[in-house]
């Protein structure tokens, strides 16, 4: 049964500067060090309608060869990506990004769909804390994680 996440995330500085570091999948490794490494990221922001393939490594063991995102939509003025992942026994691993005006600052929401079959529950709470973890990282204000299995 699938599973939505939500995490959210609230950041001191501009939305727009905020959005531009999330178009950058350098910076997504970059919050990752430690947990996660990506071979075949590309070195430049990602576009609307692309299909990454990249091998990742979670804790230098665990590898997910040959995982795919297709990038759906970048809406820069709405500060907006949709991706479509899967790989790895995971079958859906539907993200939408969004960064918006909040208080003094933004806030920066992940949703993620995630259908592993039976695994769907782990895999959320996986997902949980690698999104926690990069927004620490980020060092964002405050992060709020919400899970619910989906019908």
């Amino acid at each position: 049964m699938p599973v939505e996440l939500t995490v959210k995330a609230i950041y001191p500085g501009d939305p727009d500067d905020i959005f531009a570091a999330a178009l950058n999948p350098q910076e997504m490794a970059d919050a990752m060090n430690g947990l996660a490494t990506y071979d075949g990221l590309p070195e430049r922001p990602i576009e609307q309608g692309e299909t990454l393939v990249v091998d990742v490594t979670i804790w230098g063991v665990i590898r997910n060869k040959d995982y795919r995102m297709h990038v759906e939509t970048v809406d820069r003025e709405n500060r907006l990506i949709q991706s479509r992942e899967r790989g790895a026994g995971v079958t859906r691993w539907d993200h939408t990004l969004t960064v918006e005006p909040g208080g003094p600052g933004a806030i920066w929401t992940d949703r993620i769909v995630i259908d592993a079959g039976i695994r769907s529950g782990l895999m959320a709470r996986f997902g949980a804390y690698m999104y926690a973890r990069r927004h620490k990282y980020r060092n964002a204000q405050s992060i709020t994680v919400t899970r619910r299995k989906m019908t």
